[in-house]
C-alpha cells in the first residue's frame, strides 16, 4: 500500500522542516519532499497540520493486549515495557504486537531484578503452574538472573532499586546492583533502574546503571557535576501521581484525552477512584523535588527520554493511564523547562536512540512508517499532540479524528505475520 500525506508541517523527530510531503510504500517511508503544493487526488490533505513520527512511551507496565490497543489509539505506535510477568505473557505479547497493526509495537525489560522478599517480589504470588517471581538474595544471584532473562528475551535490564511508595522492604544491596549491571553489561543490555529516592538514584549511578527511570521524590539530587552525563526517564506523571490524588484531573479536564477512553475508566477517575495507588512513604515526598531536580538535570544537560509509567490494576483504573498520559507527560516536561521540540524529540528520536530501536524515531528515507499527524502545531505548544488526526502504524492508517470507528470494541485489526 502506497501513501502519499501532502501539506503537512512536519517535525523529523529532531527537527521542524517545514512544510511538505511524506511518501511512504509499505511498512517503511520512501521519500520526504519540501515544499508546499496542492494534494492530488487520493492523497491525504495534510494541509494545517503537523506530522510527527509516532510517539514513544519509554516507560509503561503492562496487563494485557488492550493497554497496546488503548496506546495506539492516542498515537503512541511503540511501548517500552519495563516490567511484567510471567515470561511466558511477556513472549505472548511481544509475539501479538509484532504481526498487528492495530495495537503499539512492543518492547520489554521481562521480569525485574528486585531483592529477595522485596519489591516486586511482592506484588506476585505463585501462580497455579508453581511459577514464583525470583528474587536476588545478594550479588552471588546476578549472573543466574541475567542469563535468564536474555535466555527468556528481555530487550534490556531493569533494576527495581527501591519503591517510594513503601521504604520498608528489604532493597538490592549496592553490591548486588553493581553485579546486576556488570553481568547485564558484559552481555550488551543497556540497564535501567527504578529510583524514586535520593538513595536509590545514587545507589544506581554508583553502580554504572544505563538509564535512571523517575526522579526522587524525598529532596534534591546531589551535583557533583555528573548531571549532565546521565540518562533518564522522568516519569512526571507518576510522580505527581504518588504525590498529589488529584493529579488525574488534568487528564479528564481534557475531552481531548478523554474521548479515546473507555467510559466506565473516566467515569471511574471523576469518582476518585485512583486504582489503588498509594502515596509514597518516603520521608518528605513531594512532586515539587521531583520537578526541581529535573529542571536541574536539564541544565546540567542530561537526556531526557519521555515516559509515563503507565500500568492497569486489575478491576479499576489505573492512576496513570496508557496512551493518554503520554500527552499529560509531554505538557509536565515543557513546564519544567524543555522547549517544545525538545520535548517531542524525548518521545520520538530520543527514545528510539536510547534503546537501540534504530528502524523508528525519524521521519527519514528508510525509516519504518510510524507516523502520526495532529491538527496545529507541537513545536509551538505541545499541548496540540493531543489534537488526533491520524496514526499510521508500520503504513498502516487509523483514524484518531473518529476513534470509535477505526477502535470498535467489535473491530479485529489487521494481521501481518512475520513483521
Amino acid at each position: 500500500m502506497s501513501t502519499t500525506i501532502c501539506g503537512a508541517r512536519i517535525f523529523d523527530g529532531e527537527r521542524t522542516l517545514g512544510v511538505g510531503t511524506v511518501v511512504v510504500d509499505g511498512d517503511v517511508v520512501t521519500a520526504v519532499e519540501p515544499g508546499v503544493r496542492e494534494p492530488a487526488d487520493g492523497e491525504v490533505d495534510a494541509r494545517g497540520a503537523t506530522l510527527l513520527p509516532g510517539l514513544v512511551d519509554g516507560h509503561v507496565h503492562l496487563r494485557g493486549a488492550g493497554n497496546l490497543g488503548q496506546d495506539l489509539r492516542h498515537g503512541v505506535t511503540t511501548v517500552l515495557d519495563m516490567f511484567s510477568a510471567p515470561p511466558q505473557f511477556t513472549a505472548m505479547l511481544r509475539a501479538r504486537a509484532a504481526r498487528r497493526d492495530d495495537e503499539a509495537d512492543l518492547r520489554s525489560s521481562g521480569l525485574m531484578a528486585g531483592a529477595a522478599d522485596g519489591w516486586p517480589a511482592v506484588m506476585l504470588p505463585p501462580d497455579p503452574s508453581g511459577w514464583r517471581m525470583p528474587g536476588l538474595s545478594g550479588p552471588q544471584d546476578a549472573e543466574r538472573f541475567v542469563a535468564d532473562r536474555v535466555r527468556e528475551g528481555s530487550d534490556y535490564l531493569k533494576v527495581f532499586v527501591e519503591n517510594a511508595a513503601d521504604v520498608t522492604r528489604p532493597t538490592l544491596s549496592a553490591e548486588t546492583v553493581a553485579a546486576v549491571c556488570a553481568a547485564a553489561r558484559s552481555r550488551g543490555l543497556t540497564t535501567v533502574a527504578h529510583a524514586p529516592t535520593r538513595w536509590a538514584f545514587a545507589t544506581a549511578r554508583a553502580a554504572g546503571v544505563d538509564v535512571l527511570t523517575h526522579l526522587p521524590l524525598d529532596g534534591p539530587l546531589e551535583d557533583d557535576g555528573g548531571l549532565g552525563g546521565l540518562t533518564v526517564v522522568p516519569t512526571m506523571t507518576m510522580m505527581a501521581a504518588l504525590s498529589d490524588a488529584t493529579s488525574q484531573r488534568a487528564l479528564f479536564d481534557d475531552p481531548r484525552l478523554t474521548a479515546r477512553l473507555p467510559s466506565d475508566v473516566v467515569a471511574a477517575l471523576r469518582a476518585g477512584d485512583r486504582g489503588g495507588l498509594p502515596t509514597s512513604s518516603a520521608p518528605g515526598a513531594a512532586y515539587e523535588h521531583a520537578a526541581d531536580n529535573l529542571r536541574r538535570l536539564l541544565a546540567a544537560g542530561a537526556t531526557v527520554v519521555a515516559g509515563t509509567d503507565a500500568n492497569d490494576v486489575p478491576g479499576r483504573p489505573a492512576a496513570v493511564l496508557h496512551g493518554a498520559s503520554l500527552h499529560l507527560e509531554l505538557e509536565l516536561l515543557a513546564r519544567c523547562g524543555m522547549a517544545p521540540g525538545d520535548v517531542l524529540a524525548a518521545a520520538t528520536s530520543r527514545a528510539a536512540a536510547v534503546f537501540g530501536l534504530a528502524d523508528r524515531g525519524r521521519i527519514a528515507v528508510g525509516r519504518r512508517a510510524d507516523l502520526l499527524l495532529v491538527d496545529g502545531d507541537p513545536t509551538v505548544d505541545v499541548t496540540a499532540t493531543r489534537a488526533l488526526r491520524t496514526v499510521w502504524r508500520a503504513g498502516v492508517p487509523h483514524d484518531l479524528a473518529h476513534p470509535a470507528a477505526a477502535f470498535g470494541p467489535d473491530r479485529v485489526g489487521p494481521v501481518r505475520a512475520g513483521r
